[in-house]
This record gives structure tokens, sequence and C-alpha cells, in this order.
């Protein structure tokens, strides 16, 4: 930060050095065009100052007032400097058709052919010192400045030719030459102006966006980008990101750092997740392969290399051998595929329940408490509590005495077990018991 202060002070003393000079040759030789130049130069040292103040200020860290810094600053300097940069081309033009119509009568010596040589080198370091300092720094203040000393290097050989065209007698030249510059350096004022005018209003070119949805989907984890909203000032960026992610997925840290090496700016993070269960990414990976009706007991462990995930997929009981192996195939196909880290995955087929198909929730209930009251009959065992969860999940609890024998106890559960399995085969079934 105090090497940029010390270059754009440098670049301040030099505007107004050059001003000074080019008023001094001015008023010697009665040059006209030296003038014009002093007030160019002139122009010129109003904006290096505003670019230093705007710099200084804009580089500030965040405080109560202004918790997102006050980088602001130096997109309205960079406005104030292309708005300058804007009229110092539109004097250039006024000049030029001035000189068209009454061209001017001037001393010509080594005097204003020398303070403009002095100008252009410079003005030729400055430049190129300050372009590499708005490169570094994405400042559109400092970006200004550096198209300032530019024109400056232009205009000022601009007017070394022309005093020599005028010594030659084609005084015609010098108005001509000073329109086709000053239109060139306008479009680039009118850039500067543009795009200090988009950050301080919080436009951003939609490009940006993009990249950073590029990045995000090219993170292992992240199933989906929600939304992307962004403001850029100079070369910071803040941005507020939702995603959909995995189990595992990358840190803030890790995205802030992809984009900054993409889009090479710093950026101020926002991440909002919502993370997907493992089940949940197993069942969105089954609704696109054709032929399975439903997922259930899906688990994930570890193995070498990286994570196995395991699961029952129901189809129809109708289908042959060969088609339920191709929908398995499929499905473990698909699923390495779409869960980052999955290296295996294991796929059981259960043929689908006709209840299942064929009756509701209630219904399914319904049929395993009777099928299971059929079974404590003429026991001292009792039903405390059944729950069935889709996708069909049955959990029971019998109530036994306490002085039951624990291996009556666990064989009659198993039997419980294996007379709902036969009412829905491809349930996840647990069987408890509790003692009163």
């Amino acid at each position: 930060m105090e090497k940029l202060n010390r270059l754009l002070l440098s670049s301040f003393l030099a505007s107004l050095l050059l001003s000074a000079l080019k008023l001094y040759a001015g008023l010697v030789t009665n040059s006209l065009s030296i003038i014009s130049e002093f007030l160019h130069s002139s122009l010129d040292s109003l904006t290096t100052l505003i670019t230093l103040l705007s710099v200084r200020y804009s580089m500030r860290p965040p405080d109560e007032t202004h918790p997102y810094g006050h980088r602001k600053l130096d997109s309205l300097g960079g406005m104030l400097g292309g708005f300058s940069l804007i009229i110092t081309m539109m004097w250039v033009v006024y000049e030029a058709l001035k000189r068209i119509i009454s061209p001017p009568e001037i001393e010509i010596g080594i005097l204003p052919i020398s303070v403009m040589l002095i100008s252009v080198a410079v003005d030729l370091e400055r430049s190129r010192a300050l372009r590499r300092a708005a490169k570094l720094t994405g400042s559109r203040a400092i970006e200004s400045d550096s198209l300032h000393f530019s024109s400056d290097i232009l205009t000022s050989i601009t007017v070394i030719l022309s005093l020599l065209f005028i010594r030659a007698g084609l005084k015609i030249l010098d108005p001509i030459t000073g329109v086709l510059i000053s239109l060139l350096f306008l479009r680039s004022a009118v850039k500067i102006t543009k795009d200090s005018l988009y950050d301080l209003t919080d436009r951003i070119d939609p490009k940006i966006i993009e990249e950073i949805r590029d990045v995000c989907l090219s993170k292992p984890g992240i199933i989906s980008v929600e939304r992307v909203r962004a403001r850029r000032v100079g070369n910071f960026l803040f941005a507020d990101i939702s995603i959909r992610v995995g189990p595992e997925h990358p840190s803030d840290d890790e995205l802030a750092e992809a984009i900054r090496e993409r889009l090479n700016m710093d950026v101020d993070l926002i991440v909002e997740r919502s993370v997907e269960s493992i089940e949940d990414l197993v069942r969105g990976i089954s609704k696109g392969v054709s032929g399975v009706l439903d997922v259930h007991a899906v688990s994930i462990s570890k193995t070498d290399g990286g994570k196995r995930v395991s699961l029952h997929a129901v189809v129809d009981p109708g289908i042959e051998a060969w088609r339920a192996h191709e929908i398995s195939d499929e499905l473990e196909r698909k699923v390495r595929e779409g869960i980052p880290g999955v290296v295996e995955a294991i796929v059981h087929v259960d043929p689908a329940d006709l209840p299942i198909l064929t009756h509701s929730k209630d219904e399914i209930e319904d049929m395993i408490k009777r099928r299971v009251e059929e079974i404590l009959k003429g026991t001292d065992y009792s039903l405390e509590s059944l729950k069935v969860d889709e996708p069909w999940v049955v959990t029971i609890r019998i109530l036994v005495p306490g002085d039951a024998d624990f291996k009556r106890v666990h064989d009659f559960t198993h039997r419980v077990e294996l007379a709902v399995r036969e009412i829905v085969p491809s349930a996840n079934i647990t069987v408890h018991f509790s003692t009163r």
C-alpha cells in the first residue's frame, strides 16, 4: 500500500512539473497548442490527485458504517477520472476545429520541442508504472490515471509533429491528427467511466456469474448451484452463492480460492449449503434408471481408494432375470458416476411387493398388525408398538415378561420378522422387544 501511495504521489508531482514547463513554454512561444497541452496536464494533475485520494481511502478496512469496506471510492475516483478525460478530449477536438478554421501563428524553436520531448519521456515512464499497478490492483482510478498519461504521450507527440508540420507549411495536419487521437482516447475514457458506473450501481458482467457457476459445478461434492449473486468493485468480488451438496463437499475457503484463480481477482465469498443425505442422492439417481420403482436400505462405507455404496432396488416382479441384472448394472454405474468419491456400488435387486403396488401405507400397516396379532395369540407376549414408514421401513416392538427365556424371545421375534416379510418382502424390518 505504501509503495502504491508513493507511485501515485510521484505521478501527481510529475503532472505538476509538466504543467509548469508547458505553461512557461506556451507563454514564451505564444503557442496555442502548447497552452492547450498545459490545460491538458493541469487537468491530469487534478485527476491524479483524485486518484491518490480515492485509492488511499478505498483501501481502508471495513468498519461499523462500511461493513463491505470503502472500495467503491476507487470506482468513484475512476468515474471522475474518466469524466475529466472525456472533457480533455473534447477540448482537444474543440481546439483542433479552431485551428482548421484559423491556423495559429507561433514561434517555432528549440524550447517548445524540448519541453514536449521531456513530457513524452516522463509520461511514458509514469504510464507504464501505473498500468502495472492497475493490473495488480484492478483499480479503476489507477487505470484511468494510466490512460491520462498515455493520452499525454500521444498528444505531446502530436504537438511536436504539429510544430514540424507548421514549419514545413502543412498546417492542416496538426488539427486532423489531434482529432484522431482525441477520438481514440475518448473511446477508452467512455469505457472506464462506464465500468466505474457499473461498479457503483452493482451491475456485473453475466460472464462472471457463469464463471462462478462453472467453478462450483467442477468441484466434487457439489450437486447443483441454486443461486449466484455477485457485485464487483475494481478487482474485488463480493459473491453470495447457494448450492446443493452431498455428504462430502469443498469448504468455503476452497471454493473462494478456486474462484479467485479463475477470475484473477480477490473474492469475499458467502456460501449457503443444503446437504443431501446419501439416501436422497441415491434416490434421485435411481429416478433416472428405467425399471427402478424404489430404493431402500442405502448405506455407505469406506473401501480401498474411496467409498462403497450398498442399496436395494425394487423392480417389477414380472421381468426376466437378464433385465433385472441390466437394471442393477446401470444403477451401479450411475451411482459411481453421480456421487463424488464413490468407487464401488453394490445393488441388490428386490421384486416389488404386490401389496405395496396396490395398497396404501395405512392398509399395509393394518395388514401387518393383523398378521402379528395372529402370531401373538396363545402367548403371554403383546404388541407394544408398530410403525411403518415409506419407503417401507417396518419397526415393531413386542412386550414380553421380564422372566421370559431370552432364546425363546429371540426366536419369536425372528418368526415375526419372517411373517412380516411375507407381506412386504423388500422392507427393512426390525423387531425389538422390551420387558414389563
